[in-house]
């Protein structure tokens, strides 16, 4: 483990893009990161506000993307900040995801889990693998990287729970037909755990390679303070993840339990 990924580095703010409603993408200069892989997070510090976990969305050269959902005080802070202001990274961190498990992939994503998997898309698009790219919402003004996604010639399927775009449903009754009518060497998800479940549980029985990406809430990020730990497994999910693959989640409370930021175990619901 590389240490020096826990120390804080200034990155200033180059551009912001409103994403929809909800959301903003911060592209950010950081000096010091020699890499950046999709699934991986910084722990990410506004001077005056807490600090939170946010995967990358995208990074090239020395920026890197992070798409933030103004959905608490500090989101909704980072979400209001300027081209030209500071905030402080740490990272990355964790366990990415595999991009070498062949040559057809599906990205199912929903909500906000699409930034880390429009990364994914990226770099599997340039080592010229196959991706469907599949994305729910609850409406049409909540789904993200539309325009992003054809332009990197990605098999698009869009779902949203009020049928403003696309399909009229749930995204994995999507996902459940493109299992059925493509060929799938592997399957990579963010978003909500028990849609993340349902993909998971489909994918093992049809032999298909799974991997998610798990949001467990974070005080250290460093894999010290154990509050975001994959029961009864012992794995923290900052540092031995935030990416999981069937094999281990299967053996977890993954869709089933999780714990509040008191440490308590409560029901997924």
């Amino acid at each position: 483990m590389n240490y020096q990924n826990f120390s804080y580095k200034p990155a200033k703010v180059v551009k912001r893009v409103k994403e929809n409603v909800k959301a903003v993408s911060l592209y950010l200069k950081v000096d010091g990161i020699e890499n950046v892989n999709p699934g991986q997070f910084f722990m990410v510090w506004l001077p005056g506000f807490e600090e939170v976990p946010i995967s990358a969305s995208g990074y090239e050269g020395d920026i890197v993307r992070i798409t933030v959902a103004a959905v608490g005080l500090t989101t909704r802070e980072l979400c209001s900040v300027n081209e030209g202001q500071y905030i402080m990274l740490k990272g990355p961190i964790g366990r990415g995801f595999s991009l070498d498990k062949g040559s057809n992939y599906v990205l199912l994503n929903g909500g906000y889990g699409a930034a880390p998997l429009i990364f994914a898309a990226k770099k599997l698009r340039e080592r010229g693998a196959n991706v469907v790219y599949v994305h729910g919402a609850k409406t049409a003004d909540e789904l993200l990287f539309l325009v992003e996604a054809s332009q990197l010639s990605l098999t698009t399927y869009y779902a949203t729970e009020d049928g403003s775009y696309g399909f009229k449903g749930l995204v994995t009754q999507v996902f459940e037909d493109i299992l059925n009518s493509k060929r799938i060497d592997a399957v990579l998800a963010c978003g909500p755990e028990l849609m993340m479940y349902k993909a998971m549980q489909a994918c093992i029985q049809r032999g298909i390679y799974f991997e998610a990406s798990l949001e467990r809430y974070m005080k250290c990020g460093m894999g010290i303070c154990g509050t975001c730990v994959l029961d009864p497994l012992g794995l923290r999910v900052c540092v031995d993840g935030p990416v999981f693959d069937a094999d281990v989640l299967s053996k977890s409370f993954f869709g089933k339990k999780s714990r509040k930021p008191s440490g308590e175990i409560v029901d997924i619901s």
